[in-house]
């Protein structure tokens, strides 16, 4: 099989449709084993894969059959942060927990959703500063001291929601100037919407490798999707996207990586200097903007089951940069995830 890619382009609609695919994905729930993301990844994928499925830890698998026998795993994860009903006042409250990383700075007056027996939505509630005590006021907020009121009368939460529901931030897609958009969970469903433009492309080139892409699950609690995948399948590399810090006023260089500016390519203890090096020259023979992350020991992403599962297995990691990671208003540039995706399908066809 040929791999004919032409240098530095993608389908003509790529934008368009990565734009719509970003809200789709977006603007739908999946935290723990709860939502409806994976059914919306795996219609996605369907035209573009040789083989697809659901798997019991929540992860969605697409297969591509390449023209020689090398297995790549690509992994972009597909959970977001969220949090867990913990209890339920009498007066139909709801105190909760989180599940991954919330800020707890930002979480007083978030809209939320309770996946409980229907969608329930919800604010986050606070005690108004007119009866806080000084001391209080001037502190962060802890997470105890918060609940959730959905306007619900007592009776009627208890009908729909019980103690373990997982609870989201509800996403609004916003299109802001240029190529930039905001929305909850693109930490890292970017990410996904990239290896889906990989997959949609490669169906119409053709792959040189077996592509194994696996939307993998609890990458923001406990790895245990990347640690499965990486353990089921014979893997000669792996490939991880995920995201990045993106700029923000007040950090120094070296901190962040600029929204624009093209995918950051990690290197570091656990990434073998060959593929970091693969990366580069790729980006380059593209002209494809990139920066370099350092990631000195561990990576912080699915990169770490992956390398040290079994007898380990060569990863590399692409991050693309975002702004407000872990808040609803999530900003990344749609250019760097195109970007990231030409980016893959050449390295792909070097490997």
């Amino acid at each position: 099989m040929s791999v004919k890619i032409k240098k530095g382009t993608l389908m003509n609609n790529t934008i368009e449709y990565l734009d719509n695919l970003l809200q789709r994905i977006c603007e739908s729930n999946w935290v723990g084993h709860t939502g409806n993301t994976t059914e919306i990844v795996l219609k996605e994928m369907k035209p573009f894969v040789d083989n697809d499925f659901i798997f019991p830890d929540g992860s969605a698998y697409g297969f591509i059959k390449g023209a020689n026998n090398l297995d790549v795993l690509l992994a972009c994860h597909i959970d977001e942060i969220g949090f867990i009903v913990n209890y339920i006042e009498e007066n139909g409250f709801l105190r909760f927990k989180e599940v991954g990383g919330a800020d707890n700075r930002i979480l007083p007056g978030q809209e939320v959703i309770v996946l409980g027996r229907k969608q329930i939505k919800g604010y986050i509630g606070v005690k108004p500063p007119h009866l806080m005590k000084k001391e209080e006021s001037e502190k962060v907020i802890t997470i105890d001291k918060l609940f959730i009121d959905t306007g619900l009368a007592p009776e009627m939460v208890k009908k729909y929601i019980s103690i373990g529901d997982f609870i989201c931030f509800a996403g609004h897609y916003s299109k802001l100037q240029g190529d930039l958009r905001s929305v909850k969970s693109l930490d890292n469903r970017a990410s996904v919407a990239c290896g889906i433009l990989i997959m949609r492309e490669l169906s119409e080139l053709g792959s040189s490798v077996n592509l194994h892409f696996v939307a993998t699950n609890q990458e923001e609690t406990t790895g245990l999707g990347a640690k499965i995948h990486s353990y089921r399948l014979k893997l000669d590399y792996g490939i991880v996207i995920d995201v990045t810090h993106g700029e923000y006023p007040g950090l120094s260089e070296g901190e962040y990586y600029n929204l624009n500016k093209g995918p950051a390519i990690g290197c570091g203890a656990t990434i073998p200097k060959r593929l970091f090096k693969l990366l580069v020259e790729t980006a380059k023979s593209l002209e494809i903007p990139y920066q370099v992350e350092p990631l000195p020991a561990y990576t912080g992403t699915d990169a770490d089951a992956i390398a040290f599962n079994k007898e380990g297995i060569p990863t590399c990691v692409l991050g693309i940069p975002l702004r407000y990671m872990h808040t609803p208003v999530e900003v990344v540039s749609l250019k760097d995830v195109e970007r990231t995706a030409r980016l893959v399908i050449e390295f792909l066809k070097r490997l």
